[in-house]
């Protein structure tokens, strides 16, 4: 099909950051067009990255370039009619985390890109980072056995990225992004948790609350927890925060014969390597997969491993290659999906059931109990103002 006609809506950090850098890099992409409201911010994006045209409008967008995929990194309460429209004109989607606030707008997204037969991604990075890949690989081959217990963590103040990253406020705004911790941190841990589980999510409960920042700052909550019973039986934690000033990033997967440590976004003095595996198998060296063989240095002497018949049950730090970057990987993916006619790794229902736990966190606060999956009926965070469907006016 040639070059995959790309146009981007909304030109913050994260477009400016990851994904005009990550599709101006690849040969099978050209950037056609931009959006934003700002016509300043649209004309200035247009002009660093060799977009063809800029518009303020997205309709206006997509009725005048002919594009064959369009990424949405727009705040959180545009995801659903700007998703909707690209799919009514035929336009394959991603959408930058969360896919949406409410699960009533996730699922009219999913729908939408049903109906239309376009392909949907969500861009949930996490999944693109190695070793959260090699992660993935390892528990599938049953290193660390069956999977019973994870956690997913991501702690990180409102002023790192606000301070010096954002280039808007909407992220303070709760009537425009809904949330905080639960659905913007929340929305990386709950997705990595789930897919590296391999199951889907069968009940949640949780609590989303604004515990630390002044109502001056921002109403969106600031302190998220949640504990999931998955499909197969398995139980897992995810806890977010916007409160720490030292960033902690760590997901844990607990299985009957082994455990895995993942982190991308921080490292510390308890924390310092990427990946670690630990595995109670018993291996050769010849039969180790190569995964940890390739990164399974000695500790005591240099042939240690063909001493015994089987190689020592010990921690393996992993130290993977950071580039090319998790975006980069991601829009390589999105584009060879496109191309050949494949199916996301991250795909619209997966977004819509992260959509479901994070308000089933929040409909359980109203309950006081568990919550069970899938929601019945829409659940819309406190302060949250949803925008009138477009397509049905």
């Amino acid at each position: 099909m040639g070059d995959v006609k790309v146009g981007v809506i909304g030109c913050g950090s994260i477009a400016e950051i990851a994904h005009f850098p990550s599709i101006s890099r690849r040969q099978d992409a050209k950037l056609v067009a931009v959006c934003d409201v700002e016509a300043r911010v649209a004309q200035a994006a247009a002009s660093k990255w060799g977009a063809e045209r800029w518009f303020t409008d997205y309709r206006k967008m997509f009725n005048e370039s002919r594009l064959n995929a369009v990424v949405i990194a727009t705040p959180n309460n545009f995801h659903r009619n700007q998703a909707v429209a690209a799919a009514r004109a035929g336009v394959h989607v991603v959408v930058e985390k969360p896919l949406a606030v409410t699960n009533g707008e996730a699922w009219d997204i999913v729908k939408a890109c049903r109906k239309a037969g376009v392909k949907l991604m969500v861009g949930c990075d996490r999944r693109f980072w190695i070793h959260n890949q090699w992660a993935k690989q390892l528990i599938e081959e049953g290193v660390i056995g069956k999977v019973l217990m994870s956690r997913a963590a991501l702690h990180e103040h409102w002023h790192n990225y606000q301070n010096h990253v954002a280039r808007t406020k909407f992220r303070l705004d709760c009537k425009v992004a809904g949330g905080a911790a639960i659905n913007d941190t929340g929305a990386h841990a709950i997705d990595l948790l789930t897919w590296l589980n391999g199951s889907k999510v069968k009940r949640a409960v949780g609590v989303a609350k604004r515990l630390a920042m002044p109502e001056t700052y921002t109403l969106c909550d600031d302190t998220a927890l949640a504990m999931v019973e998955f499909e197969n039986g398995a139980f897992g934690t995810i806890s977010c925060n916007r409160f720490s000033h030292a960033v902690t990033q760590m997901t844990e997967i607990c299985g009957t014969e082994g455990t895995i440590f993942t982190a991308s976004d921080a490292t510390n003095p308890f924390q310092s390597w990427p990946m670690a595996v630990y595995t109670n198998k018993q291996y050769t060296v010849d039969t180790l997969p190569k995964i940890l063989k390739d990164y399974r240095w000695p500790e005591l002497f240099w042939v240690e491993d063909i001493v015994n018949k089987t190689v020592r049950n010990r921690w393996i730090p992993i130290c993977p290659p950071r580039y090319p970057s998790n975006y980069d990987r991601m829009t390589e993916h999105y584009l060879d999906c496109i191309i050949n006619d494949k199916e996301p790794m991250v795909s619209g229902e997966d977004g819509a059931r992260a959509v479901e736990v994070m308000c089933a966190a929040i409909k359980s606060m109203q309950t006081g109990g568990w919550v069970d999956l899938p929601l019945k009926e829409e659940v819309i965070p406190l302060h949250y103002e949803r925008l009138p469907d477009e397509d049905r006016v």
